[in-house]
């Protein structure tokens, strides 16, 4: 029997490149959960990340830019990259307390 892998789109590094209105799906304790982002230019270029399960959203992070810390799942991810109607890199790794 294969190892269930949580994020299979997450690469070696523990990044995961989350692909603009591309939705992916995460399972979680038996459960599917949806992920989709948006990118936006202005004022600055930034992101959002919708988080939802059964159709309905169980986390929304707004205004997102490199540094920010969001939770998935119970994952914590830091925002690595913005790129405008690209991709919202998140890297895994310790986060620094601020």
């Amino acid at each position: 029997m294969a190892e269930h892998v949580k994020y299979p789109f997450e690469d070696d590094a523990g990044r995961w490149a989350v692909l603009y209105h591309i939705p992916y799906t995460v399972e979680h304790d038996g459960q599917t959960y949806g992920v989709v982002a948006s990118i936006y230019q202005k004022p600055a270029v930034h992101g959002s990340i919708l988080v939802s399960l059964g159709g309905r959203p169980v986390a929304r992070y707004d205004d997102m830019t490199v540094g920010d810390v969001i939770e998935i799942t119970g994952d914590t991810w830091r925002v690595a990259e913005v790129e405008y109607r690209t991709r919202i890199v998140l890297a895994r790794g310790e986060v620094a307390d601020a």
